[in-house]
């Protein structure tokens, strides 16, 4: 959210500037946002554990396959389709952001006579301005899709590595930049186990769910439950 206040700012002044060098500002955002949530990515590691301590302690389960296990879950599969149409609907509105891009250039003279009536002639300062409403107005749209798109029977599903590895330390991802969970979870944490649909899912304050699925399940729960959360057991 922050970050994207800050783009829309700083693209409101290139095109306010230098509106030619708008779309190099576009190519290195991007090239920003990858590069900086690729290392926060593989630095962070939740539960405080330092991420070398998880990669170098001992592996208790290793699972290579987790994917192909959560494709043959049916409920899982619903979920993810779900999920996938919820993010088509802000393509749709497409149409109606070139429609408020446009509306710029028809905002531009009569912002510029609005900031010269209290003594501001600077058009580049009525330009930043009108460039800033447009970008807002876009960002607010797509807010309100999508919250209406997530809303009650839209449930996120549950991110699911495509393989993991499980140290007594913690667990290292596949598929997330190699990312890591460190043991113990933070507090709050809840780990359950489903036998039934061959997963065991953590939930984490702020970090959403994850689910590992493995033909192991139990004795994943139990490695999880007695390195990660000793106290609190749950069974879905």
């Amino acid at each position: 959210m922050i970050m994207g206040q800050v783009f829309m700012i700083i693209l409101a002044a290139v095109l306010a500037v230098a509106p030619h060098l708008y779309m190099i500002a576009i190519i290195l955002y991007f090239a920003l946002i990858m590069g900086l949530s690729m290392y926060m990515a593989r630095r962070r590691t939740a539960g405080g554990v330092p991420r070398e301590e998880v990669l170098k302690a001992r592996t208790l389960l290793k699972e290579d396959k987790a994917f192909e296990l959560a494709l043959a879950d049916e409920e899982y599969v619903q979920a993810m389709s779900r999920q996938a149409k919820a993010m088509l609907y802000p393509l749709l509105l497409f149409p109606l952001y070139i429609i408020i891009f446009r509306a710029a250039y028809v905002l531009q003279r009569p912002a510029e006579a609005a900031f010269a009536s209290i003594g501001v002639v600077d058009k580049r300062v009525a330009a930043f301005f009108v460039w800033l409403l447009v970008f807002e107005a876009m960002f607010a749209l797509n807010l309100v899709v999508r919250k209406l798109t997530s809303g009650k029977g839209n449930v996120m599903a549950p991110f699911v590595p495509a393989g993991y590895r499980v140290t007594s330390k913690g667990i290292v991802l596949k598929g997330g930049f190699g990312q890591v969970i460190g043991f113990p979870l933070p507090k709050g944490s809840k780990v359950r186990l489903n036998a039934e649909r061959n997963y065991v899912e953590i939930e984490m304050p702020k970090s959403g769910k994850i689910r590992l699925y493995s033909k192991k399940a139990k004795r994943l729960y139990e490695i999880i439950s007695r390195y990660g959360l000793p106290e609190e057991k749950e069974e879905a």
